[in-house]
């Protein structure tokens, strides 16, 4: 997806418009909890405007359907990487220090299994922070805590 920044739409879409938007990201969040953790965050960033959707939000939400249609014939594998010593499990988290327009840090983390995702977030955190390494401690934290709840 491109980085290109959404920003609150400043008229009133329509019901109609409302509701398709919704429609359409409800698909897009489907897809990103069950198989495609590569769209999480466009998902994430999309659900933000779900209440008033702009025209420049539901030409988003269209590139990241066709995205997903375009690249439907990928899969997840599972397996020993051939080129590298084989792990069996990997986690890692990241962090984008106050990349928002509310100032907040955009976070997230995926674990690995033989070398496929099994559990992955991407989203906005629940705080304002004030430097780069406070948004990564306050997501490698949430990433430690969801691997232990995991364990259990």
């Amino acid at each position: 997806m491109s980085s290109e920044v959404l920003t609150k739409y400043n008229s009133q879409a329509s019901p109609k418009e409302v509701h398709l938007y919704q429609q359409k990201v409800g698909s897009l969040l489907y897809a990103t909890t069950i198989t495609r953790p590569d769209v999480a965050k466009t998902a994430s960033k999309l659900s933000e405007f779900l209440l008033n959707p702009s025209p420049r939000h539901m030409e988003a939400v269209d590139r990241a359907i066709a995205y997903l249609y375009g690249t439907r014939t990928l899969a997840i594998e599972y397996g020993p990487d051939r080129d590298q010593k084989s792990e069996v499990f990997t986690c890692a988290s990241d962090a984008a220090f106050a990349d928002n327009q509310d100032r907040k840090s955009s976070d997230g983390y995926l674990f690995k299994l033989f070398g496929g995702p099994v559990d992955w977030r991407a989203g906005k955190q629940k705080t304002v922070i004030t430097s780069s390494t406070e948004a990564e401690l306050l997501s490698l934290t949430q990433t430690a805590k969801e691997s232990y709840q995991g364990s259990q």
